[in-house]
């Protein structure tokens, strides 16, 4: 394997990893049809009955800081942000090579990239409630298994097999078959 291997397949999974921020998330749609949208790791689009809009996540915790969104829908932007924040983190360590930092690693990444689908889950739930369902409307969460899927990729090796590479916190284990 060349020098260049390990450096081009991290910036390849580093743009795959890329493509989980334009990964719709979730489809929800707000009380009784009053509203739809659908939701992004950075912003959400959607459209009611009083125009369309585009809120980020920074507004989103905005309204929670100044107390505008209180109770079950106020957990939500804390699970989303926390969803985003594994995101990048698992981004990061895919896309700088170990060599940059000590703690890079595409097994790290992928934890960080499954880490953040079930945090965008729990987020849906916290908001909607166990079966995605609930007075305030329903989401389906469309992007969760893609974020899953491919955080376990980018754990597995699966898309690079003989890229080798070991955490060093594991010992590598020698099959030694001469008896």
């Amino acid at each position: 394997m060349s020098p260049e291997a390990p450096e081009m397949r991290g910036w390849i999974l580093a743009g795959l990893a890329c493509l989980i921020f334009c990964v719709p998330v979730s489809v929800y749609v707000i009380g009784s049809t009053l509203g739809a949208g659908v939701q992004f790791p950075l912003f959400r689009y959607q459209d009611t009955y009083m125009g369309a809009n585009v809120i980020t996540i920074f507004r989103d915790l905005q309204y929670v800081l100044e107390g505008t969104i209180t109770g079950r829908s106020a957990l939500m932007p804390i699970f989303w942000t926390a969803g985003l924040v594994s995101g990048i983190s698992g981004l990061v360590s895919v896309a700088l090579p170990s060599r940059i930092l000590n703690f890079s690693s595409f097994r790290r990444g992928g934890i960080c990239i499954m880490g953040s689908g079930i945090l965008y889950l729990v987020a849906l739930i916290a908001q909607y409630g166990p079966s995605f369902s609930s007075s305030g409307g329903f989401a389906i969460p469309v992007g969760v298994p893609v974020l899953v899927v491919a955080g376990w990729l980018v754990w597995s090796g699966i898309l690079f097999p003989d890229a080798g590479e070991t955490d060093e916190n594991e010992p590598e284990v020698s099959q030694d078959n001469s008896s």
